[in-house]
C-alpha cells in the first residue's frame, strides 16, 4: 500500500502530464445561438437564447436569454433527430420543516412565481426550436419558436475578466 505522500506525488504527476485531464470535464462542446419569438396569451414578442451544451453529462447551460432563466442547467437527451430538454423548477418560496419527534414534513408554498416547467426540442437537422413554458398546474404560460445555429467559440472575443 502506497503512502499518502507517494499517492499525492503520483496524482500530481498524472495531472501534470495530462494523463488525467481535470479541465476536460467542464468543457462545453456545442454552442447554439437561437432567435425567434415567444407567444404569451396571443401576444408575440422577440426572444433569444444562447445555449452551451456538454456531451459527457448531457447538460445544457443557458448562457443568455431574454425569456428563460440565465445560468440554469438543463439535462438533455440527444437522439439522431433532436435534442429534447425538460426542466422542472423548484417551487419558489417553499419551506420544509422536519419534525423529528413525529416525523412529519410541513411544507408552505406561497405562489410567488408561476413558471415551473420548461420543455424544449431542437431539431438537429433544421435547427428549429419548439418549446413550452408551464406553470405549477401544467397550464401553458407561453410557447417558444426559434431558429438555432451552431456558434464557434474560437471566433468569440476573449473574456475580459
Amino acid at each position: 500500500m502506497a503512502s499518502p505522500t507517494l499517492r499525492a506525488v503520483g496524482l500530481s504527476l498524472a495531472l501534470a502530464t495530462g494523463w488525467i485531464n481535470g479541465a476536460c470535464a467542464a468543457e462545453f462542446n456545442l454552442f447554439l445561438t437561437c432567435t425567434g419569438t415567444v407567444n404569451v396569451h396571443g401576444q408575440t414578442k422577440p426572444a433569444n437564447l444562447d445555449l452551451a451544451m456538454r456531451d459527457n453529462n448531457t447538460t445544457a447551460l443557458i448562457q443568455q436569454s431574454n425569456v428563460l432563466p440565465i445560468g440554469e442547467r438543463f439535462k438533455y437527451t440527444a437522439s439522431p433527430v433532436s435534442y429534447t430538454m425538460l426542466y422542472k423548477m423548484p417551487r419558489p418560496g417553499t419551506v420544509v420543516y422536519q419534525d423529528w419527534v413525529s416525523g412529519q414534513l410541513i411544507i408552505w408554498q406561497p405562489n410567488l412565481k408561476r413558471l415551473a416547467t420548461i420543455r424544449m426540442a431542437i431539431d438537429r437537422h433544421s435547427g428549429k426550436l419548439n418549446g413550452e413554458m408551464l406553470d405549477f398546474d401544467d397550464v401553458s404560460l407561453g410557447t417558444l419558436a426559434m431558429e438555432c445555429a451552431a456558434r464557434d467559440m474560437e471566433d468569440a472575443p476573449e473574456p475580459k475578466f
